[in-house]
């Protein structure tokens, strides 16, 4: 199984294929409309008002990769501008989340690379701190270790333990299928009281 591979899913359906899929708060929200995005998490945890940390993980990087930063969920501050977002692109990575604001949304945006975070802040940041990469953080609420898997579209954030991801593959692909079927069903005249069987409760 690709990490990549969970892209072909929308975040709504992976919750319904398996509750142990875990979102992420509704304040995390995406720069670019429409871009959904899939990896395997690179974590982060930063304190707020510093970046030293996400430019060694960047270093680090692997294709593919979701940077994930723990940012405090803080307000202030832009941990991640348009150099990093280039240095991400060049690694080859699939996007970024972050517990906290960034900054330079439209270079970014030009770009196209997806980042999902609480917002937009241009105060600068220092480098004084090591802070931390590649252990387990609380993003939005939830717990990610690295290598979770990242999925992240319009609908939100979550994220799957690796452990299940296989597991929540196929879910999600019965699920899609099934929503298929319903959706062929509703075209022909049915209603989703009738599909759904809502009379008989």
């Amino acid at each position: 199984m690709i990490p990549s591979e969970f892209a072909a899913y929308p975040t709504g359906n992976l919750c319904n294929a398996d509750a142990r899929v875990r979102p992420l708060a509704a304040a995390i929200k995406p720069l670019i409309p429409g871009l959904r995005i899939a990896g395997p998490a690179r974590t982060v945890r930063i304190t707020p008002g510093q970046n030293g940390a996400i430019h060694r993980s960047v270093h680090h990087a692997q294709p593919g990769d979701i940077l994930v930063v723990d940012g405090g969920a803080s307000e202030r501050f832009g941990p991640f501008g348009d150099l990093l977002a280039d240095g991400c692109r060049a690694k080859g990575m699939a996007g970024a989340v972050f517990d906290c604001t960034i900054r330079d949304r439209a270079d970014i945006a030009a770009l196209g690379f997806q980042v999902f975070c609480r917002g937009f802040h241009p105060e600068a940041t220092a480098k004084t701190k090591p802070d931390e990469t590649d252990v387990t953080i609380v993003v939005g609420g939830v717990p990610v270790t690295p290598g979770d898997i990242i999925v992240a579209d319009d609908d939100g954030v979550v994220v799957i333990a690796a452990a299940i991801a296989p597991g929540v593959m196929d879910k999600a692909a019965k699920v899609a299928a099934r929503e298929q079927t319903i959706r062929a069903r509703i075209l022909a005249g049915e209603t989703t009281f009738d599909i759904f069987e809502l009379g008989r409760s």
